[in-house]
């Protein structure tokens, strides 16, 4: 009885669901879901990229999966055809030089991190023609404002993407006062002028101090 209840609701269903249904089902999903990503991509915005900084969540240790799109892994070549003729700079602290580390090491695996840390640190690709460099300014004050300035001079290259930030250092040698904290609002204030106006011509991104209690394992 069941064999047979079996074959007969299987008859039924084939009866109304054929080859042809199928397909048009399929294609009916498929512009609903265009239709929900073109209007998020209205509501959101045109770039879903911003998300990869601002929203997402991790899926397991050291795999951050941002919310509207999906991270891409970069092979060697991916990532040299990507920056042809493009100039990087990162700018900051220990936690900046992590950073810069992280991303040579996707362009050339073998790049060492060795010499005096407290100081600038070059990177060329001459065949790729990619150049990134870190410049060591592990506080915000006027050495870092200079930098930046020199930037924004018509007359001076400017870098393709800066990525800057500092804040460790600060909180470090003074202690975490709230005087410090005062100063550390009164520089960035007067820096961000120069890197609004870096954003017109170029990729500009700060990297904010995380607020927890092991900041110390960067400053080194």
């Amino acid at each position: 009885m069941a064999a047979l209840a079996y074959n007969m609701g299987k008859r039924e269903i084939n009866h109304y669901f054929s080859v042809r249904s199928a397909k048009v089902l399929a294609l009916v999903a498929v512009l609903l879901l265009a239709a929900c990503h073109l209007a998020s991509r209205r509501y959101r915005g045109n770039d879903s990229c911003e998300y990869l900084l601002s929203s997402g969540r991790f899926l397991g240790e050291k795999v951050w999966q941002p919310h509207s799109c999906m991270m891409h892994k970069y092979k060697i070549s991916e990532a040299k055809n990507c920056l042809v003729d493009k100039h990087i700079a990162f700018i900051g602290d220990s936690r900046i030089r992590q950073l810069f580390y992280s991303f040579v090491k996707i362009i050339n695996p073998q790049f060492k991190e060795e010499g005096n840390k407290h100081e600038n640190i070059p990177f060329e690709d001459k065949v790729a023609s990619v150049k990134v460099d870190f410049l060591w300014h592990p506080e915000v004050n006027a050495s870092m404002k200079q930098c930046i300035k020199v930037w924004t001079e018509d007359s001076i290259a400017k870098p393709h993407v800066i990525v800057a930030g500092a804040a460790t250092w600060s909180i470090k040698i003074h202690n975490g006062s709230n005087e410090a904290l005062s100063q550390y609002k009164m520089n960035i204030t007067s820096i961000a002028p120069l890197l609004e106006k870096l954003a017109k011509t170029s990729d500009v991104y700060w990297v904010l101090q995380e607020c927890n209690d092991s900041y110390e394992r960067v400053l080194q």
